[in-house]
């Protein structure tokens, strides 16, 4: 993990988290986790969602403790890791993801275990501790089982001895890691009745899911990306569910349905057309008269739909041929790249740069990315603001906004103070809303259809 130090806290239980320089123990070195800053309620149940390999396990094993790193966790006030493993065993319980248990414990044994930080050295279970695995095996509907082996049962019913396992344990806190995995529709129902019932006896519940409408069903939502914490807020927040959205790329969507929210897949379906009509040319219609002086423009071109940067590249190609100068930014490209545009550019004297290290998602070194767009917008900026160029274009800037490489109130600052006669076009998906509301033109560009969804590749000259 990476960053200046920073605070978690769960209420009276905080959990705090100081980052220092990388996690260390079994993992990659490359940093994991970036500026991590949450205030997790006591009481509450938190979900944290994000697509694969955001950081969402990395965090909560951090939390639990169960993972090395170079900063501190504190639980009730003190450093975890210097609290006796008794006591940090009683007040937070752990489900990991594809936790295992000997096959041949009986599922009373394997509850049992969870009893194990109250019980004394070799000491047998007490009647508190079968009150408590009962407990938890009735809430997980795995009482039926008790004397079953581990082994004999499916994947399904595994989880859901696991889960008992955690909730013997009676902890104020708990953390899980993908609990609902391989428990069908019915027995998910089940999980969150459990939740539900915790968080009404004053309990603290963080998990991380990947059924992003049981993640609805939380008090507040965490949302991740690339090792980042994008959005944090209540669950029936819109702002959340934007956040959400965005972050799987615009391809859920949320919805009400009967008082509660749910995601959904978001398919784009072509429109239903209707057979070309033949019209009469108009021949009087009411024409706009621009009464206003020519001057630079905003110009963004964002949606989810191709065609943005080829669309920036063609008011580039424009302005050039008006004898005009340009400069054309390229975010995610490398400075070696040497696609289409690249070559053509070249050969038509137009100046291109590539700023970052190639699409950023596939990075191996995402602090070294977050420098090279820092100080990529440090080159365009000072291209901007000498005004030396009719136009300036800003490919894919979205994408180092998004992920908070580059600080947007920088870019609306250069934008709003630039002379006055520089066009800058910025592109990518998921435009801020501060940026459309201070720029003068903005298309939204919509898939229809996709030609990689018939399994026709990627081809040069159409997309590089």
């Amino acid at each position: 993990m990476t960053g200046a130090t920073k605070i978690i806290a769960i209420g009276a239980y905080s959990i705090g988290v100081s980052l220092g320089n990388g996690l260390q123990g079994g993992l990659q070195k490359q940093p994991i986790l970036h500026n991590i800053s949450l205030e997790l309620a006591a009481g509450q149940w938190t979900s944290i969602v994000g697509p694969n390999g955001a950081g969402k396990s990395t965090l909560l094993k951090c939390l639990a403790g169960v993972l090395p790193h170079s900063g501190s966790v504190s639980l009730l006030g003190q450093p975890l890791l210097s609290l006796p493993h008794r006591q940090r065993a009683q007040q937070l319980a752990w489900l990991g993801q594809n936790e295992t248990s000997a096959d041949d414990l009986t599922v009373w044994d394997v509850a049992m275990l969870g009893r194990l930080p109250h019980q004394a050295w070799l000491a047998p279970p007490g009647a508190a501790d079968h009150a408590a695995v009962e407990s938890a095996l009735r809430a997980t509907r795995a009482w039926d089982w008790r004397e079953r082996a581990l082994g004999q049962l499916s994947g399904g019913e595994r989880q859901r001895v696991l889960l008992a396992r955690a909730l013997a344990v009676q902890a104020q806190v708990l953390l899980m890691d993908e609990p609902l995995a391989n428990l069908d529709p019915p027995h998910q129902a089940d999980w969150l009745d459990v939740v539900r019932a915790l968080v009404a006896q004053g309990k603290t519940v963080v998990s991380v899911l990947h059924e992003i409408t049981m993640a609805l069903q939380a008090d507040t939502m965490v949302v991740m990306a690339a090792g980042r914490v994008t959005h944090q807020g209540a669950c029936s927040d819109l702002a959340t569910h934007r956040a959400m959205e965005d972050v799987f790329d615009g391809r859920i969507a949320v919805h009400p349905v009967q008082g509660q929210w749910i995601a959904l897949p978001k398919v784009t379906q072509p429109a239903k057309r209707a057979p070309m009509q033949i019209e009469t040319p108009p021949v009087d219609y009411e024409r706009v008269v621009p009464t206003a002086e020519r001057r630079g423009l905003i110009l963004i071109n964002t949606g989810h739909g191709k065609g943005k940067s080829t669309a920036a590249f063609g008011l580039a190609l424009r302005a050039h041929g008006r004898g005009k100068a340009v400069k054309v930014y390229q975010f995610m490209k490398v400075p070696t790249a040497r696609f289409g545009e690249h070559r053509l550019f070249e050969q038509l004297g137009i100046p291109i740069e590539g700023l970052g290290d190639g699409f950023s998602w596939k990075s191996k070194d995402l602090d070294q990315s977050a420098q090279l767009a820092l100080d990529g917008w440090a080159k365009a900026e000072a291209t901007i603001r000498a005004g030396e160029h009719f136009m300036v274009v800003l490919d894919e800037i979205m994408y180092p906004l998004r992920y908070g490489w580059i600080p947007l109130e920088a870019i609306l600052t250069c934008l709003r103070e630039r002379p006055p006669h520089v066009h800058v076009v910025l592109t990518g998906r998921n435009a801020p809303g501060e940026l459309v509301d201070l720029a003068d033109t903005v298309t939204e560009m919509t898939l229809v259809k996709h030609h990689f969804k018939a399994g026709v590749p990627a081809q040069r000259g159409i997309e590089d």
